[in-house]
């Protein structure tokens, strides 16, 4: 009797200690990682959710891996273990890293990193204009931006691309905003990733984009029969002219959709 006793103590022990191990979970490649705001569903108004990013160095057969991570928070300080790279069911054939977003609480003021038995950690400071990090120690990880910009509140971008003969057409629906006194140029000051795109792509002249707040929001959404009209009257078809409007609130207007 005491050595069936004896043997289910063993075999609850090597199990207990089997599920320890496969809990401490690890990957073999660095990450880079950077603070994102994103939106949940397409082209519905909803206000951006802020993200941490993480992107692995090394690249796999499908672009759809994932990074497998637990996360938790104490008092202040965000902790994301590292578990594993996860394999997809479907592979959507294309080279290309294991990518995963993991939430970004406003409050906290440390971010911990841990892989196997190695820590990294960073100092993060978050409120309405950006995000800065710092790093505290790190070994895995890397930091593609130490500051960025989060979306303004009832802002937009004006994103356009020409052809080499009729770059005209980007500065006139340029002036077209400038001159509606509901919308205010506006510029990112100082050091940071700027969240909207900065110039058009794929465009013979790709033109730097522009920002601007609005004081009504009904006047953004005319932007959407503005831009149609404009399209109409100045875009010919093929010329290689595109004009987009992307806003803060995940809704966009745009040219081609209009011819």
């Amino acid at each position: 009797m005491k050595k069936i006793i004896i043997l289910i103590i063993t075999l609850i022990a090597l199990s207990c200690s089997k599920n320890e191990d496969e809990y401490i979970g690890s990957i073999e490649t660095d990450i880079d990682f950077m603070p994102v705001e994103i939106y949940n569903n397409s082209n519905i108004s909803e206000n951006p959710t802020l993200k941490l990013k993480l992107i692995t160095r090394e690249e796999f057969p499908c672009y759809n891996y994932s990074l497998i991570t637990t996360q938790s928070i104490e008092d202040n300080e965000l902790i994301i273990r590292l578990e594993k790279v996860s394999v997809p069911t479907i592979c959507l054939t294309a080279i290309g890293p294991a990518i995963s977003y993991i939430d970004l609480p406003e409050k906290i003021n440390q971010i911990t990193f841990i892989n196997g038995n190695i820590i990294d950690q960073y100092s993060i400071t978050i409120n309405q204009e950006k995000v800065t990090i710092n790093v505290i120690d790190n070994n895995f990880t890397h930091l593609l931006f130490n500051q960025t910009f989060r979306y303004p509140q009832n802002s937009f971008a004006y994103v356009s691309g020409t052809n080499t003969d009729n770059t005209e057409i980007y500065d006139r629906f340029l002036e077209v905003l400038r001159e509606n006194p509901k919308f205010t140029e506006f510029e990112f000051e100082g050091e940071g990733r700027i969240p909207y795109t900065t110039t058009s792509d794929g465009h013979w002249v790709n033109h730097p984009s522009k920002y601007f707040t609005y004081t009504d929001y009904e006047e953004f959404e005319n932007l959407k029969l503005i831009l149609k009209n404009f399209s109409m009257e100045n875009i010919e078809e093929n010329s290689g002219v595109s004009i987009s409007i992307y806003g803060w609130n995940n809704i966009s207007y745009n040219s081609w959709l209009n011819n």
